[in-house]
């Protein structure tokens, strides 16, 4: 049943906790998400009974912990931090105190410029100094000896009143038994009575057999033949007989060898024979020499060795070598100016050769020599040109840097040392200048 007085308690409590609720957001104003107070109401016959709602109990959710951090971790991150810290500190201090120095190579233009010339100079003739030496070589030839008979004559004697004729190729026989045989007809004339005389007459004849055995002696035949009263004999040695045999020889290259060694020692000798007459301040010029060679056996005769003898004769021509030097310089100085204009420079020493040497006596100076004079010269780059070529290139890129060196004259080839493409240093304090002459 419903009770009037029961609905009146609930709207003043309502009322109540409207009011309250106002009130104190007026005091201590209102809490954004503020969670609002919860309530229960009961009834009970004639009373109501307004309870709080007790805040629900907060859940513990259970969560990790993190991990403290280890100490070798904190260690090495502040090690890292101060290499990192060191090296920026240590780079700025290489580059305030040590900046980049950039090297520039330059290759100038060089030429070789050669001069030749004729000049009369104060000289003096060095009178002719002969030498001779000798050697003796074995010799290397290899000669053959075919066997030959020995030759000679006989001479037949006539006792008869008659001429008598011994046919060509009676062959005689001497006391050492070596037969020889007549090479022509001996027509013997007759003997004389009054003064009683033998006729005779003389022929060749030559051993039967080849050989050195063919070679008797005197009268080795030396009695009667071929008729009454007729005698032959050998008046003179039998010649020219000789066995088979080799042997050596002289030949060409023999004495050309020990010629050719000869030569070298016997120029030495003649050289330090002449220099020792030439003055401090003189240069020597060696005139065509004489040589001549004398073997003591000839080219294809028999000898086991060869003795061969070089003569020299020569002289020479002493000349001032400062006044000679100084007119060649003068002259390429003159060739380099007109070829490759001013700027050029000599490098190393000039080479001076002489040519040829005439000696006139009825001239003063006596002398006159040919020369020929060589020297490289090579554009100068002075200490005003590397402070030109510096400011010139000073603070521009690299291609560019080497772009202008091309374009200054006397440049040949240009390198910069210079990693990449970025800019030179602007103090040229910075750029080093390095000269290469190749």
């Amino acid at each position: 049943m419903h009770n009037p007085a029961i609905d009146e308690d609930i709207g003043r409590i309502f009322a109540t906790l409207t009011s309250n609720g106002k009130e104190g957001e007026e005091e201590t104003g209102k809490l954004e998400n503020e969670e609002p107070e919860e309530f229960d109401v009961y009834t009970e016959a004639d009373r109501i009974t307004v309870v709080k709602r007790p805040e629900p109990e907060a859940k513990v959710i259970d969560a990790v912990k993190p991990s403290e951090p280890q100490p070798y971790v904190a260690l090495g991150v502040m090690t890292v931090s101060l290499l990192l810290i060191l090296y920026l500190v240590t780079s700025a201090c290489i580059l305030t105190f040590f900046p980049p120095i950039v090297t520039v190579t330059i290759i100038p233009k060089a030429k070789v410029i050669t001069a030749t010339g004729t000049v009369q100079l104060p000289a003096r003739q060095i009178p002719p100094i002969s030498l001779s030496e000798s050697l003796t070589v074995q010799t290397t030839g290899r000669g053959h000896q075919d066997s030959k008979s020995g030759t000679g004559f006989i001479t037949f004697y006539n006792g008869q009143f008659q001429s008598i004729t011994i046919p060509a190729g009676t062959t005689l026989t001497g006391k050492r038994g070596v037969p020889v045989i007549t090479d022509q007809n001996a027509d013997i004339p007759a003997a004389s009575i009054n003064p009683p005389a033998f006729g005779y007459i003389t022929v060749s004849a030559h051993a039967i057999n080849t050989g050195s055995n063919g070679n008797i002696a005197a009268y080795d035949i030396n009695s009667p033949c071929c008729f009454a009263s007729v005698i032959a004999k050998n008046p003179e040695t039998f010649t020219g007989g000789k066995d088979e045999r080799n042997f050596q020889t002289v030949t060409k290259s023999d004495i050309d060898n020990a010629a050719s060694t000869l030569k070298a020692t016997i120029s030495d000798s003649m050289h330090g024979a002449i220099t020792a007459q030439v003055k401090q301040s003189e240069t020597l010029i060696t005139l065509p020499c004489s040589p001549t060679v004398s073997p003591n056996h000839n080219i294809g005769e028999e000898a086991t060795q060869v003795k061969v003898t070089e003569y020299l004769t020569c002289s020479g021509i002493a000349y001032d070598s400062t006044s000679l030097e100084t007119r060649a310089t003068q002259l390429l100085t003159q060739q380099a100016v007109k070829k490759l204009g001013t700027g050029y420079s000599l490098i190393g020493d000039m080479q001076v050769s002489v040519k040829h040497a005439t000696v006139n006596r009825n001239t003063t100076p006596p002398v006159f020599l040919s020369f020929t004079s060589t020297g490289t010269w090579v554009y100068a780059v002075n200490t005003a040109g590397e402070q030109r070529i510096k400011h010139l290139i000073a603070g521009k890129r690299k291609q560019d840097a080497l772009h202008l060196l091309l374009l200054v004259p006397g440049i040949e080839q240009a390198v910069i040392s210079w990693g990449d493409d970025s800019r030179l240093p602007k103090d040229i304090k910075n750029i080093h200048i390095r000269l290469l002459v190749v």
